[in-house]
């Protein structure tokens, strides 16, 4: 018997959800990498947001558990459960969106670097750890943030971003690696403790710099930034 539909009660995987559901493009088809126990995957192809999905896992454990989550589902012919080392084994057949979530922003950068194909598709990436060095790598490498969530998830708030490719490059300023160019919604609960965490956290970098090179520019800067973020949920240091 097919279970009633699966309810998606982790904001990080609903904010997913929601940047594929307001992309605006047509015949949507998702590869979920990491997929634990495949609910995302079987959340938006269920629910109308995607017409199929890949359900990847690089350990068999949790590709065992979106399998069962599949078959129960009644999913089998628009959910295809693969085990894979990130993207390395997932063919790119009609792939139009990319989603990395539940993993540090180092291992979703390395796992992009290696698929060819990846400038071809929205992402959709949420970084548990290192979000700055994420959109470091996604700027250099052509890739536009053009809308970023802040969702909480236990005692922490994580983002949520969807960038594509652009092949006139993207041009930033390092700031903009801790401001996220403005995408972040101050006026959201989630979004101002994002902005406020960040800012706290570039303060002590700032600090700490200076503690060791009172005439560091670079420790002058991170405070500056800080200042900067904090400004717009009407803080201050």
């Amino acid at each position: 018997m097919v279970k009633d539909m699966i309810k998606l009660e982790n904001k990080r995987l609903m904010a997913c959800a929601e940047l594929i559901m307001s992309d605006g493009c047509k015949d949507r088809h998702a590869a979920d990498i990491g997929t634990d126990h495949g609910y995302l995957a079987a959340y938006l192809v269920q629910s109308g947001i995607c017409l199929t999905a890949v359900a990847a896992d690089i350990n068999e454990k949790p590709l065992e558990s979106a399998k069962r989550t599949i078959a129960e589902q009644g999913l089998e012919g628009s959910v295809t459960a693969l085990l894979s080392d990130g993207l390395d084994s997932v063919p790119r057949g009609e792939i139009t969106h990319i989603i990395c979530a539940g993993m540090g922003g180092e291992l979703i950068a390395d796992i992009l670097s290696r698929c060819e194909w990846a400038k071809e598709c929205t992402l959709i990436l949420q970084p548990m750890t290192k979000p700055d060095e994420l959109r470091e790598w996604l700027f250099d490498h052509g890739f536009a943030v053009n809308r970023e969530l802040a969702r909480r998830d236990g005692r922490f708030v994580y983002s949520v971003m969807r960038a594509k490719f652009s092949p006139e490059g993207v041009p930033y300023e390092k700031d903009e690696l801790y401001l996220n160019a403005g995408l972040i919604d101050p006026g959201e609960e989630d979004g101002a403790e994002y902005i406020r965490i960040a800012a706290e956290r570039l303060k002590r970098a700032g600090e700490g710099i200076l503690s060791a090179d009172s005439g560091s520019a670079e420790g002058r800067r991170r405070i500056q930034v800080a200042e900067k973020l904090l400004s717009r949920i009407g803080g201050q240091l």
